[in-house]
C-alpha cells in the first residue's frame, strides 16, 4: 500500500463503503448503494476541480432509464441540458451522413455540460444521505481488518483526514487512484488524446459532429449557452509533432476542416486543454474488498459516445458487488469478467469502425487503427 506523508490527522469517520471519485459512476454507486440499503453509511470523496468547464459529453437515450431509477431523473430534466438528435459523421466518404436517436425507445439524448451534470448528481448523493468529502486528494491507503484506511489531503487548507472504510469503490476515473496504490495497473491499447478547445456556436445545430482527417478526427457538440466545445482527436507523438496544444496551430488546424468549422461562430474562449482518451483497461478490477468502476475499471475511445451511460451503469453494478461483499458473498470475479467481456466487443466494435475510413492508408494514425499497427503501442502502468 502507499502513503502519504503523515501530520497531524484532522478527524477520522468510519464507512461501510468509501466511493472515490464523485463523477457518474462513483454517483451512481452511492445512490444505488443506499437504494438497497438506507441505512448504509457512505462517504463520496471528490478530488478538487480547478475546472471552469469541462470536456462535454453527449448522454445516450439510455441513460434516461437508470437515471430514473436513481431518482435523479426530475433533477436532470430541470437543469436544461439541450437535447441532441444523434451524431452526425464524415467517415469514410466525403459527405456527412447522420446517425439519429429517432429510432431510440427513449427518445433523444443529451448535450451534457459536465460540470453542472456531475454537480447536479453529486447533490443527488448527498440528499439521499451520502457524505460527500469534496475538495480531497486520496494520498495514502493502509489495509486494516476489516476494509482499509483512507489518508485524505485537503486541496485547501493541505491537512490531512482519514477515514475507515469496509469496502472501497474506486471511481477516480483513468488515474485509478485508489487501485494503483493497491497494486492494480493499466494497460492501455493506443496513445489517442484529445485537445479541446470552447467557441461561441455558430447556429444551433444540435447533432455531434465527426469528421475525420488524414492524421486524426474533429468532435464538436453544443453546450448551453450557445457554446460548441471542439475537440481534436489523434495519437500523443502526432499532436506533439505538429504541436497542436498551441492555440494558434490548432487554431489553423481547425480551420482547414471543412465542416467543423462551419459550426464555429466566434475566437477561443479561453485556453486549449488537453486529456487522455485512450482506451485502457485496470488489471485487476477488483482486489479483497475494493472494486473498481467507470473509467477507473476500463476508458472508451469517444467515438463510443456511450461514456456516461458506461459509467452510471458501471456504479450501479458495483454497488450490487459491494453489498454482497458487506453481507458476507462474494460477486467480484463475476463483476471482473463482465468488465472483460465488455472491453473486448468494445475493441472489435472500435476496430469495425476505424476500418470503414480507408481515405488515408498511409497515415499512421489510421494504419495503426486500420491495419492492426495498434497492437505495437499497448502500455503498462502501474
Amino acid at each position: 500500500m502507499r502513503r502519504c506523508a503523515r501530520s497531524t490527522v484532522e478527524r477520522e469517520d468510519e464507512y461501510d463503503i468509501a466511493i472515490v471519485g464523485g463523477g457518474p459512476a462513483g454517483v451512481a454507486a452511492a445512490l444505488s448503494s443506499l437504494q438497497l440499503r438506507p441505512r448504509i453509511r457512505i462517504a463520496v470523496v471528490e478530488a478538487p476541480r480547478h475546472d471552469s468547464w469541462r470536456a462535454g459529453e453527449t448522454l445516450a437515450p439510455g441513460c434516461q432509464e437508470i437515471l430514473r431509477g436513481l431518482g435523479c431523473w426530475d433533477s436532470f430534466r430541470a437543469a436544461g441540458f439541450i437535447d441532441s438528435t444523434g451524431t452526425r459523421a464524415v467517415w469514410g466518404g466525403p459527405h456527412p451522413y447522420d446517425n439519429d436517436f429517432l429510432l431510440s425507445a427513449h427518445g433523444s439524448g443529451w448535450h451534457a455540460d459536465r460540470t453542472r451534470f456531475d454537480a447536479l448528481l453529486c447533490q443527488a448523493a448527498r440528499d439521499a444521505g451520502a457524505n460527500a468529502i469534496t475538495c480531497a486528494r486520496l494520498c495514502g491507503v493502509d489495509r486494516e481488518q476489516p476494509g482499509f484506511r483512507l489518508w485524505l489531503r485537503s486541496a485547501a487548507t493541505e491537512s490531512l483526514q482519514t477515514l475507515r472504510a469496509r469496502f472501497v469503490i474506486d471511481s477516480s476515473g483513468r488515474r485509478a487512484s485508489f487501485a494503483s496504490k493497491c497494486g492494480a495497473r493499466r494497460v492501455a491499447d493506443d496513445h489517442l488524446i484529445g485537445v479541446c478547445g470552447l467557441l461561441p456556436a455558430h447556429g444551433r445545430e444540435r447533432a455531434t459532429l465527426v469528421e475525420a482527417q488524414a492524421d486524426g478526427w474533429w468532435y464538436s457538440s453544443l453546450l448551453p449557452g450557445s457554446r460548441l466545445i471542439v475537440a481534436w482527436m489523434s495519437d500523443a507523438d502526432l499532436i506533439r509533432s505538429q504541436r497542436l496544444c498551441d492555440t494558434e496551430r490548432w487554431i489553423a488546424h481547425v480551420r482547414q476542416s471543412e465542416w467543423t468549422r462551419e459550426r464555429i461562430g466566434g475566437p477561443l474562449l479561453g485556453s486549449l486543454r488537453a486529456w487522455s482518451a485512450r482506451s485502457e483497461r485496470l488489471i485487476p478490477a477488483h482486489g479483497d474488498g475494493w472494486i473498481a468502476a467507470g473509467d477507473a475499471a476500463s476508458a472508451y475511445d469517444p467515438l463510443s459516445s456511450i461514456g456516461i451511460l458506461k459509467a452510471l451503469r458501471s456504479g450501479k453494478i458495483a454497488s450490487f458487488v459491494a453489498i454482497d461483499w458487506l453481507e458476507g458473498r462474494d460477486s467480484a470475479e463475476r463483476y471482473e469478467s463482465i468488465v472483460e467481456r465488455e472491453y473486448a466487443g468494445y475493441c472489435e466494435t472500435k476496430r469495425y469502425f476505424y476500418g470503414q475510413e480507408q481515405r488515408w492508408p498511409g497515415s499512421p494514425f489510421w494504419s495503426r487503427r486500420v491495419n492492426g499497427d495498434d497492437a505495437k503501442w499497448r502500455t503498462v502502468k502501474n
